[in-house]
């Protein structure tokens, strides 16, 4: 935003999608059957759908305690495999190698890294820049000031050692790069420079360094390409930002474009098979008032888009997508959230409906497919999760997004699959029951067995999850 597991022969494999219309009526909704075939792993360890949660407007907003619990409520039953997190060296950079680790910024940061922590939630750390006025600390001069690398070297050696955040996983030096900085010489610069103050206090081992995070414009796919030419010994993973218009994602053409970007690291980086792919900001493009937010956010037509962005984002390769944003209170006057800020009461809006089950049912550890698709209209991702189902064995959790005006009749078959107890969730016009605090609850639950295939109906325009992975945290 501008401002590897073991599989077994049969059971543990891909999604390969034979789709072919049910006889029938004329009127009758189109069938499908969807089989489990052993290829196809599109990705071994998927990290999880997160989203952006910043800390930055959150003083601002005056968000108590007793206020952030009801987002931790959220977070938690979301459980928030990823968070990527907002960083400005203005927040404890005074100049002069002089620094304050207890700034009101500071404390917000760290009410959001304390439950990360808890969680387990994977943290993408992005420093925002050295360039603005409103992003950079006194005394830093540019992204390539040896100065900013050693701020950027104490404040991580701080939060890593000082205040053991071990959810600090990944490293990201500027937000959006080709806006903020403009000049890829310039940046190159200062990531080596980084580079070499993590390396010299030893914290290249606790972090993998993340680029080229870039977003939007033409020079979006140059800057990741320059990326994995000029900077593949540094990154140890690939982050890509995208807020696509609905017509890309209607067609599908959104998975094509993930696929392009991954394949080049794929094809350039030797290494590259063994780096997470990752989507560093998800959105719409269509009607965005960028920075601030998207007209369509409170619409229920941006759960479905979002459903089916992650979808072909996931079976594009992406081991992890992060969606723009958690809430209204990370950024002032933004309206981009699952739900609103504190001043119009931390509502939630219909796209969390969705994106909190993706977020809650494909884990992260999870082995995703790619299903063979031969529809425009239906889109389908799968994930087993390794040993996490009940009595110790593996759990499956599935996502089918219709596009389709009329319902669809899916039967989801893997071969080789023991019974399993399946719960089913609807997000559609008609229905999405919730509890009290807004939580999907499953329209039904089931004990199907996948060998001889199990019914899903799914409505016109929707998303519907079937999942074996226990409700209870794990």
């Amino acid at each position: 935003m501008k401002l590897g597991l073991r599989m077994g022969p049969l059971l543990y494999g891909v999604l390969s999608v034979a789709l072919g219309h049910a006889q029938g009526p004329a009127a009758a909704p189109p069938g499908y059957e969807i089989v489990v075939h052993a290829e196809d792993v599109v990705c071994e360890r998927f990290l999880g759908f997160g989203a952006e949660w910043d800390s930055s407007a959150y003083p601002v907003y005056g968000v108590t305690d007793e206020d952030f619990a009801l987002a931790a409520k959220r977070v938690r039953w979301m459980r928030l495999p990823v968070a990527r997190i907002m960083m400005l060296t203005k927040w404890c950079y005074l100049g002069n190698a002089a620094f304050d680790w207890e700034t009101d910024a500071m404390k917000a940061l760290y009410r959001h890294l304390d439950l990360c922590q808890e969680l387990g939630t994977t943290v993408l750390l992005t420093d925002w820049g050295g360039e603005k006025e409103w992003t950079t600390a006194p005394g830093i001069d540019g992204v390539d000031d040896p100065e900013y690398a050693m701020v950027i070297g104490t404040y991580l050696d701080y939060l890593l050692n000082a205040k053991n955040y071990s959810c600090i996983q990944y490293f990201i030096l500027t937000n959006e790069p080709n806006w903020e900085v403009g000049d890829w010489d310039k940046w190159k610069r200062g990531v080596e420079n980084v580079a070499a103050v993590l390396a010299k206090r030893g914290l290249d081992k606790r972090l993998i360094f993340t680029g080229s995070d870039t977003s939007q414009d033409a020079s979006n796919e140059v800057w990741h390409r320059w990326a994995v030419d000029q900077l593949q010994h540094i990154l140890g993973a690939y982050d890509v930002h995208r807020y696509a218009n609905s017509t890309r994602v209607r067609t599908g053409e959104l998975e094509t474009y993930w696929r392009t970007h991954w394949d080049y690291a794929l094809e350039h980086d030797p290494a590259a098979k063994g780096k997470p792919f990752i989507v560093g900001e998800a959105g719409m493009h269509d009607d965005a008032q960028h920075p601030t937010g998207n007209p369509h956010i409170g619409e229920y037509g941006y759960g479905v888009f979002m459903a089916d962005y992650a979808v072909q984002a996931a079976r594009a390769g992406s081991a992890a997508v992060s969606a723009w944003m958690l809430d209204d209170n990370s950024h002032k006057g933004f309206f981009w959230g699952l739900w609103g800020n504190k001043e119009n009461g931390m509502k939630l809006r219909p796209w969390f409906y969705p994106w909190s089950l993706l977020s809650r049912y494909f884990p992260m550890g999870s082995v995703i497919y790619r299903a063979a698709q031969t529809s425009a209209d239906l889109r389908i991702l799968a994930a087993r999760i390794p040993a996490h189902g009940r009595q110790g064995g593996d759990a499956w959790t599935f996502c089918l997004v219709n596009r389709a005006e009329i319902t669809a009749n899916v039967t989801l078959r893997v071969p080789g699959a023991p019974a399993l107890e399946l719960q089913r969730y609807v997000y559609s016009e008609k229905e999405a029951p919730a509890d009290a605090d807004g939580f999907p609850t499953p329209v039904a639950t089931e004990r199907g067995v996948l060998a001889k295939g199990i019914a899903v109906p799914c409505p016109g325009n929707s998303a519907v999850f079937l999942t074996s992975l226990p409700s209870v945290s794990f």
